[in-house]
Order: C-alpha cells, then sequence, then structure tokens
C-alpha cells in the first residue's frame, strides 16, 4: 500500500493541514476522518458534509475513488469546503 502525502485547506479555519494517506483509500473515507479529527477539535461542522475539492482543477473529488483512481499524487492541494 502506497502513501502520498497531501495537503488540505480548510478555509473556515484559514489553515491547511498535511496528512499521509494511502493511495488506494476512497476519497470520502479521508473526508470523513478529517472531518472527525476537524469536529473533535474545532466542533465547527456540525450536521454539515463537506467536500473535497482538487485545487489544481476546482473539481469536487468522486467520494467513491481512492487517490489513484482519481490520478491524486504526492504533493497535491487539496481544499475542505
Amino acid at each position: 500500500m502506497k502513501k502520498i502525502p497531501i495537503t488540505i485547506w480548510v478555509p473556515a479555519l484559514s489553515c491547511a493541514y498535511d496528512f499521509l494517506v494511502p493511495n488506494t483509500l476512497a476519497t470520502q473515507e479521508v473526508r470523513q476522518l478529517v472531518v472527525k479529527l476537524l469536529d473533535a477539535e474545532f466542533n465547527l461542522l456540525g450536521e454539515r458534509t463537506p467536500t473535497l475539492y482538487d485545487l489544481s482543477d476546482g473539481c469536487a473529488l468522486r467520494p467513491e475513488c481512492s487517490f489513484a483512481q482519481l490520478g491524486i499524487s504526492a504533493g497535491a492541494k487539496l481544499a475542505l469546503f
């Protein structure tokens, strides 16, 4: 299992966070884990379900696809809106 470093920008916090994730993991699983971490720390999201976006093209990531399937590689810059 190959792991890739990604950066996720969270505009609501004006912060970026670095993660090391398996490239075979579905993006929805990463989103759920990130949301769980942020909600536990900042109690920020409540019942909202944010979406991950690729900052290189502004497109939302398909939740059922893995990073490898979407062609997302090491150093990717994502945003959580």
